[in-house]
């Protein structure tokens, strides 16, 4: 049943005709009142169904026959799609009409007519041509070269054998090269565990994609390559060699060299603007950042997670003001509602810690019951990446307020979180930084007795660089930042003491 429901909605979203499905001929009563039922919402199971038609269970004969029918013609008007209704896409689309011409070309080869075959193979050849579809090419030459061959057309046949011959080589090199990204994406995918064992054989990996890609010189081999490469070093943590190929993506593009046709810029410039971010380049992030905001329509997904890369690239270089404007579009776009509830929970927390280092943020008026989400819990699986964050932000609120007690609470919560959580190599920030906000309790909120005592935790912090992006706990403000700030709110409260006393 689910899968007849789907072929259902494809046919019926991707038809042709604007009658749709229903007025497919040669279908039976019971075929129309079938499809109908499922469409409709009543037929939710083969239960119901064979129910309603037969008065049966689904064991039936008849019923069984009738969905063999039914699923067999739907399969049938997949041939007849419209490219555009199938996927908005316009590769994909370009896809489908080459692939489409090449069937066509097939079924009038069945019946010699030779004319025919070149008439659509030459056109399937110019669209497998113009968008790098190297298997598509490899048909079309085929089908050019037989019927060239069965007509005597000496010259032609022996210009597409020599292209033929070119494009099967291609496509050996390619198919090795998009094979070798296929296997590691699937152990990439799988268990932290298996991906931290994969990691070490990804270099010999991507130099042998190079190599394919330059053999090749077809745009999947070098897709093959480009993912893998970043995919590898963002792993790892190197962010400057993601820049590095993300800016050459954009010289081969302009040089032709890589089809542009299908090179995805929106996924190379958002990932080039989070590279600069995590490789602390805030000048030359903010001037992409801001240059290819245009690629975004700004009623997609897309543009929000654009945005969050481009609203942090202003946090941490301490452009406030440019921050506070960034923070207000995204809340006032009137599409917030179409992103995820979790892409939801990070603006309301990237929102809470820019209220910290930006006392002149705009912030709705309901949300000052609770500014810094007390009410979440300090460790929680749905909160993966933003347990420290969450920790930290509490912290931080209970000592502006001079809520010793609560601190006293939460520096156990923060040793246990510690302990339990934070034992690997990459979780070193975020533990050297933890054990700063330890250290501010465990020195009765004495400021220069933290900075004196903090010292060499603060150096270490600074020299320690971002672990890549499988394990990083997210920070929103940087550590560093987030430090000066608190011996700033000791410092303020010592003299607020002091003038009180006198």
């Amino acid at each position: 049943m689910k899968e007849i429901k789907k072929l259902i909605e494809i046919v019926l979203s991707c038809s042709q005709a604007e009658t749709g499905l229903l007025d497919v001929p040669k279908q039976s009563i019971k075929e129309k009142k079938f499809i109908q039922g499922i469409e409709l919402g009543h037929y939710t199971s083969d239960e119901q169904a064979a129910k309603d038609l037969y008065n049966t269970n689904p064991n039936d004969v008849r019923y069984k026959m009738l969905k063999h029918r039914v699923k067999k013609k739907l399969f049938n008007e997949l041939n007849y799609v419209n490219p555009q209704k199938v996927t908005a896409n316009h590769v994909r689309q370009k896809e489908i009409q080459c692939n489409s011409l090449i069937y066509q070309a097939n079924i009038v080869r069945a019946r010699y007519e030779f004319d025919l075959v070149i008439n659509l193979a030459t056109k399937a050849l110019m669209i497998a041509q113009e968008f790098d579809f190297t298997d598509l090419k490899v048909s079309a030459l085929e089908l050019l070269s037989l019927s060239y061959s069965e007509q005597g057309f000496i010259k032609k046949f022996t210009a597409a054998q020599e292209e033929l011959k070119a494009a099967m080589r291609h496509f050996v090199m390619e198919r090795e090269a998009v094979s070798m990204f296929q296997h590691a994406t699937v152990q990439l995918r799988k268990s932290t565990k298996t991906r931290k064992e994969f990691l070490p054989q990804l270099p010999g990996i991507i130099e042998k994609l190079e190599k394919l890609w330059k053999g090749s010189g077809t745009f999947s081999s070098y897709y093959a390559y480009y993912r893998t490469y970043i995919w590898y070093h963002e792993l790892e943590g190197n962010f400057k060699e993601i820049i590095a190929i993300t800016v050459d993506a954009l010289r081969l593009v302009d040089h032709n060299k890589i089809n542009v046709q299908r090179f995805d810029l929106t996924y190379n410039n958002f990932i080039m603007v989070y590279a600069h971010l995590r490789a602390k380049d805030y000048t030359d992030g903010l001037a992409y950042a801001e240059k290819n905001l245009l690629l975004y329509n700004p009623t997609s997904v897309n543009w929000f997670s654009y945005m969050e890369n481009y609203f942090l690239l202003a946090v941490h270089a301490q452009h406030y003001e440019l921050g506070d404007i960034l923070q207000r579009k995204i809340f006032d776009n009137s599409s917030f509602h179409i992103i995820p509830t979790i892409a939801k929970e990070r603006w309301i927390l990237y929102r809470s810690y820019f209220r910290l280092v930006y006392s002149q943020a705009t912030v709705p008026e309901g949300e000052a019951n609770n500014p810094y989400l007390l009410s979440l819990p300090e460790y929680s699986k749905d909160k993966l990446g933003f347990n420290v964050a969450i920790l930290t932000l509490q912290f931080i609120y209970l000592l502006e307020k001079g809520e010793t007690e609560a601190l006293l609470y939460r520096i156990e919560s923060i040793k246990k979180y510690v302990s339990t959580h934070l034992k690997d190599a990459f979780s070193l920030r975020s533990k050297l930084f933890l054990k700063l906000l330890v250290l501010t309790v465990t020195e009765d909120y004495d400021a220069e007795a933290c900075r004196t005592k903090g010292e060499s935790l603060y150096k270490k912090l600074l020299d320690t660089p971002a672990p890549g992006d499988a394990y990083a706990e997210i920070e929103i403000v940087p550590y560093e930042h987030l430090w000066d700030l608190i011996l700033q709110i000791l410092a303020k409260e010592e003299a607020s003491t002091k003038a009180r006393t006198r």
